[in-house]
């Protein structure tokens, strides 16, 4: 370690106990308090040696080993009762729509912060958009007049007795001249044998299908740039080019509303594919029809854009004095060639304007930062606010006022977390690279990516010391990785990506992702990384990968939504893990990518009889939602099961399920009957003071694993002895990455 320490490692045979909270936004955070609540009076959260947290989970956890590191192993979140709960669980309470704190006073603070990432991005895509209007203008100078087919104003040959599509017709005939080649080329006797993938030739040959694709689009243009200058005159292209505008300006508004919640649509999608009643399945297919629909709209709007520059720059007779362009442009390229005295390109001002502020926008580019104007750092600040703060046992009251003031900050670094006083923290992310040809062979376009004390990093990455990345990202807090761990918004979204959504995403500014400088650079001590700025191309277009000298980080839950996969990793001999994940139809969705993932990447075997709390659910859910009432049993919400590790090796798996079965207390029952989605509500309203009474019913809403002297009930008590005999203790080692 730089610090001068020696990591200590778990051996093969240490009775190593895991604890994980899994990811659900502020639903999981509550449900997973109630949890940690039940375990610590029931003696066993000091038993607890790594404690793996996803997203929402990593809102409470990281609340934990902070609050934890910061008085000395003493826990912030004690439950008895009282006239006052301790200042920190007021304070969690408080701040439940911690996006919105101070309730719709704050949207005008967060809206000025997404509009100025939208300039930002504006700025990056502008110079494109104005170089390709340039090219296209230099191509069709002077409207109505017919020059032929020519490259950016060089003239092409035309053997045809078209004007237009001519470089297309040319080129269609080489690749029909190429193909009929390779056909008797392939046909030779010597070449049977040979393989047809991987080929150079063929993918010569795809190359060239996709130069002719793109060649078309241009050759495209002309066509609808002059139905624009006739667009009051009849015609099918006019009359369409005009629709589509129209049709552009009205979905736009609705195409940036279902991307701003994508995820939450594509969990609607996963949801219905689950669900046996026609209706959700219909509102399924509904929910895929908008993101397609979405996903379409912006870059048509861009599209659109590109368009309308190249229809301003082009003159209307051949002495350029006169554009279609608004007086606003036409007045700022007068100025600009009055105040820059230099010939103008081709005799059009317009075109040296946009070359001129073009480069302005490189020029700015340089000094902007990628993570600067995402939508992260407010994420991560509002996060912080709300769960990364100062505990203390009582808070005296302002004598003016007699307010209690909110309970101070508490900035820490993960390497600054203690490994003695709490549990070993592991924060789960995923390492988007679906333009990897090495990591993403299994098509899940991630993987696992964490943060800890001692390490930063992953397989595909390698890891680096965490005080080493800190020193070169000096923005790097517990409040980043817990904000990062979190980022379920973005363009890109490991597993979970909508991949026609990604440049809307990108370019709508709806990303709380983080660049991070990749850890195989830190290690080779890497210098600035100068081309940061542009990544948000190969971040638009999901060609991302783990050799660039930043990495892209989003939601753990984009690979695995449990963070039970790094327990396993680390041959935990008990796992408890609490899943508080939006799961309607109590399919036990992670659980199943989790064994599926602990067996192809692992060798590991997970055998959980999971099925008899969801069919419990599902019918107290069904009783409720028909009659009002049900009936009171008792459980199950947690399930026991054995994990069968490489070497004959066994271990315990405890899973906590977020449940309900008729047996909850009073009021969680009765909020169950006002909120029918209750255990599984959607974790978009921020905006509402209901989260307040959401908090208390999650919260509240713990399997009841604890009875009134302590002990822990059935079935979690059949494991007890193992937790009480464990030999390893969280004081007695320093826990590997």
């Amino acid at each position: 370690m730089s610090d001068g320490t020696t990591p200590l490692r778990p051996k093969e045979e240490s009775n190593v106990v895991g604890l994980s909270l899994s990811g659900g936004g502020i639903r999981s955070a509550a449900f997973c308090l109630g949890a940690l609540q039940a375990l610590r009076q029931a003696d066993v959260l000091k038993k607890i040696d790594y404690l793996s947290t996803v997203s929402g989970g990593g809102y409470i956890g990281s609340s934990l080993s902070a609050g934890m590191t910061a008085t000395g192993g003493s826990f912030p979140f004690k439950s008895y009762l009282s006239e006052d709960e301790t200042p920190s669980l007021q304070h969690v309470r408080d701040f439940s729509n911690y996006l919105f704190p101070d309730g719709a006073g704050d949207f005008l603070s967060n809206a000025s912060i997404y509009v100025r990432g939208l300039v930002v991005n504006a700025i990056l895509v502008l110079p494109f958009l104005l170089a390709a209007a340039v090219i296209t203008i230099f191509s069709i100078p002077v409207a109505g007049e017919v020059r032929g087919p020519n490259l950016v104003g060089i003239k092409i040959h035309n053997i045809f007795a078209f004007d237009h599509f001519v470089v297309t017709a040319y080129l269609a005939i080489l690749l029909l001249i190429v193909v009929i080649l390779w056909g008797i080329f392939r046909s030779l006797p010597w070449l049977n044998n040979q393989h047809e993938v991987p080929n150079a030739l063929t993918k010569a040959v795809g190359w060239l299908v996709v130069i002719l694709l793109f060649v078309v689009f241009c050759e495209l243009q002309p066509l609808i740039l002059g139905a624009m200058f006739t667009q009051k005159e009849t015609g099918f292209l006019p009359a369409l080019v005009a629709w589509v505008r129209g049709v552009v300006l009205a979905l736009t508004p609705i195409a940036a509303v279902v991307a701003f919640i994508a995820n939450k649509f594509g969990e609607v999608v996963k949801s219905a594919l689950e669900s046996e009643r026609i209706r959700d399945q219909i509102l399924g297919y509904a929910a895929r029809v908008a993101i397609y629909v979405a996903a379409a709209i912006v870059p048509i709007l861009v599209w659109a854009v590109y368009l309308q520059f190249s229809y301003w720059g082009i003159c209307l007779q051949a002495d350029c004095i006169h554009f279609t362009a608004p007086e606003w442009l036409s007045n700022s390229a007068h100025y600009f060639s009055g105040i820059v005295p230099l010939p103008p390109i081709r005799g059009n001002i317009v075109v040296e304007f946009y070359i001129a502020v073009g480069l302005v926008c490189l020029i700015v580019i340089l000094f902007l930062r990628p993570n600067a104007n995402s939508l992260h750092p407010l994420y991560r600040d509002r996060l912080s606010t709300a769960f990364l703060f100062q505990p203390m046992k009582t808070v005296p009251r302002d004598p003016d006022t007699g307010v209690q003031p909110p309970l101070g900050p508490l900035p820490l670094n993960p390497s600054q977390l203690s490994d003695a006083d709490s549990p070993y923290h592991l924060i789960n992310t995923a390492l988007n690279v679906q333009g990897s040809k090495q990591v993403n062979r299994r098509g899940r376009n991630a993987d696992f990516f964490l943060f800890s004390r001692n390490f930063v990093g992953s397989k595909a990455t390698d890891y680096v010391a965490t005080a080493d990345m800190e020193s070169v990202m000096t923005e790097l807090d517990l409040g980043t990785a817990m904000a990062t761990s979190g980022a379920a918004a973005s363009s890109n979204m490991g597993s979970a990506t909508i991949k026609p959504l990604t440049p809307t995403l990108a370019l709508l500014n709806i990303r709380l992702g983080y660049w991070l400088r990749n850890p195989k650079w830190v290690a080779k001590r890497g210098g600035w990384n100068r081309w940061a700025n542009f990544y948000f191309i190969a971040e638009m277009f999901g060609k991302l990968n783990e050799y660039r000298r930043s990495v892209y980080l989003t939601d753990g839950g984009h690979i695995e939504n449990l963070g039970v996969y790094e327990l396993l990793r680390r041959r935990c001999k008990v796992i408890i893990a609490v899943d508080a994940e939006a799961d309607p139809q109590m399919a036990f969705g992670a659980f199943n990518v989790l064994e599926r993932y602990a067996l192809i990447d692992l060798g590991m075997r997970i055998d959980l009889p999971w099925q008899q709390i969801a069919d419990m659910t599902k019918a107290t859910a069904k009783a409720i939602d028909e009659k009002g009432n049900c009936e009171k049993h008792r459980g199950p919400h947690v399930a026991i099961g054995e994990i069968s590790y490489p070497g004959d090796r066994k271990g315990i798996l405890i899973y906590i399920k977020s449940s309900l079965t008729g047996d909850e207390n009073d009021y969680v029952f009765h909020y169950k009957k006002r909120y029918s989605a209750f255990p599984h509500e959607t974790t978009l309203d921020q905006l509402s003071r209901k989260n307040n009474s959401r908090l208390t019913a999650r919260s509240a809403f713990t399997p009841p694993m604890v009875s009134s002297t302590g002990a822990i009930n059935s079935p979690i008590a059949i494991r007890r002895k193992t937790l009480a005999s464990k030999t390893t203790s969280t004081s007695s080692m320093t826990c590997f990455r």
